[in-house]
């Protein structure tokens, strides 16, 4: 275990204020990595943390606002990095265009649509920043329906008010031609009980049409957070405590690491404590070490952390920095992942003797 992943956030702007987002944008002054430290940043990464193979991921705010910036850091990235890196984005589709996907798909750089479903769905929460009737579904839609999807997936957020039509999204973007599709609920929801039976049918539903998919021979999409459901259940199992140490290497706007990416919810500069470092010094692994300790022992002490499928130690942090009680918050975590965690583990368990399941989740390489 160790990082071998670095979550670059290229800066605190975006043209969306989508309801959920956890990353602070649009809040204070704009705030940006320069390309010098982007690069030190990359070749301290690749030549400091140590993994057979190794991510990094370009996020924002909205990373295609600063174009001529993202080209020249995608090609330096996969310069240095070489094939057997992996790069990947994910945008709010506003900005795509054939010519960007052709660079994309040129220098190798997977690339993610965030989209919540259809449009009532995605209207719902996702909202132009400075225009709030105008749809985000028409212009995405508009800019990707034609465009080539090998390269191309998509990644659903589900609230507590949008689960009821998780299922037909999936199906709609299934349907466009998106072989990759990723979803996640919206853990820091508070989301009530009758809800989280929704979750749980919806998820039973996903399980009968992916069967389904599957019995017919159809090409299936993948489902990208079964990956990392599938490795941290087996580690679980194993009896090791995956979550103890992040791998994730997280560089934000203003050129900080930090221990998680939770306190970027924080306006900039808010979150001092969480701060490990920089681009130029490099990263304070003996002060990142002590931010896990401080979290885990909070966690354990409360009799959490024994099977964790998705990492709490960020609600912790976030809490601590805005100055919440973490308690109620990792209750609410550990009530909403559980539920999400419990339908897909029970989807591997029913379809994982499937070859074809095989081939896509565990004989293929994890981007």
């Amino acid at each position: 275990m160790g990082p071998d992943h670095l979550a670059v956030y290229l800066s605190n702007s975006c043209n969306l204020a989508c309801s959920y987002c956890y990353v602070s944008v649009n809040q204070g002054p704009p705030v940006h990595l320069s390309i010098d430290a982007l690069k030190r940043s990359i070749d301290y990464f690749l030549e400091k943390v140590d993994g057979p193979s190794k991510k990094i991921t370009f996020l924002g705010g909205e990373p295609f606002l600063n174009w001529p910036l993202f080209q020249d850091i995608a090609v330096y990235a996969r310069e240095k990095g070489g094939p057997g890196i992996i790069l990947q984005t994910f945008t709010n589709g506003t900005l795509m265009s054939a010519e960007r996907l052709e660079f994309l798909e040129r220098y190798e750089v997977h690339t993610t649509i965030s989209l919540d479903g259809r449009k009532g769905t995605n209207d719902k929460h996702r909202t132009y920043f400075k225009n709030t009737q105008r749809s985000v579904f028409d212009d995405v839609i508009s800019k990707i329906k034609d465009l080539p999807k090998d390269n191309l997936g998509v990644s659903l957020v589900f609230t507590h008010d949008t689960i009821g039509d998780f299922l037909g999204n999936v199906d709609y973007f299934y349907k466009m031609g998106f072989w990759r599709i990723t979803f996640n609920p919206e853990l820091y929801d508070v989301w009530p009980e009758e809800k989280l039976e929704i979750m749980r049918a919806q998820l039973r539903g996903l399980t009968r049409y992916y069967r389904l998919i599957l019995e017919k021979n159809m090409r299936p999409f993948q489902i990208q957070i079964l990956y990392s459901i599938m490795e941290n259940a087996g580690k679980n199992k194993a009896g090791l405590k995956w979550w103890h140490d992040c791998h994730n290497v997280v560089l934000g706007p203003e050129g900080q690491f930090y221990a998680c990416d939770k306190p970027l919810a924080l306006p900039i500069g808010a979150a001092k404590d969480q701060q490990v470092g920089n681009a130029g010094a490099g990263m304070d692994w003996d002060r990142r070490g002590a931010q896990y300790k401080e979290a885990i022992d909070y966690i354990q002490e409360r009799g959490w952390g024994k099977d964790e499928t998705f990492c709490p130690m960020g609600v912790y942090f976030y809490a601590k920095e805005a100055g919440k009680d973490p308690e109620p918050m990792l209750k609410n975590f550990h009530r909403v992942a559980d539920v999400f965690a419990e339908g897909l583990l029970e989807l591997v368990s029913e379809l994982e003797a499937h070859p074809v399941f095989q081939d896509i989740y565990v004989n293929a390489r994890v981007v």
